[in-house]
Parts: C-alpha cells; sequence; structure tokens
C-alpha cells in the first residue's frame, strides 16, 4: 500500500518541527517562557521563537 500526499505531507512537517526543536533546545530553549513544552508548539511558532534566538544571539556576539 502506497502513502498518500496527505501522510508525506505529515511526515515532513513533523521532520522539519523535530530540527527545529533539536536546534532549540541546543540554544538553550527547552520550554517557552508560558510553560508550553516544545512539543507543543505549532510549527509557525517554533519557526517564530527559532529566528528570536538566532537573533539573539547574533546580537550577544
Amino acid at each position: 500500500m502506497t502513502k498518500t500526499f496527505k501522510s508525506y505531507l505529515r511526515e515532513a512537517i513533523e521532520n522539519v518541527k523535530g530540527k527545529r526543536i533539536e536546534q532549540l533546545i541546543q540554544m538553550g530553549r527547552v520550554k517557552m517562557e508560558d510553560g508550553r513544552q516544545l512539543y507543543d508548539l505549532t510549527i509557525s511558532e517554533l519557526e517564530h521563537e527559532y529566528r528570536c534566538m538566532k537573533e539573539k544571539a547574533l546580537r550577544i556576539r
């Protein structure tokens, strides 16, 4: 049985989320200030947090 497009899309999204979560953890973010775990965030929220953390790291240098 072949995978549907929807299942490929879901898998791709989960892979991107996993990568962003790993990157955020490496940057020192293990959960959000409001107490939510990274795994609870949407991909958009993860991307936003990653960009913010990256900008903050660049300003510190």
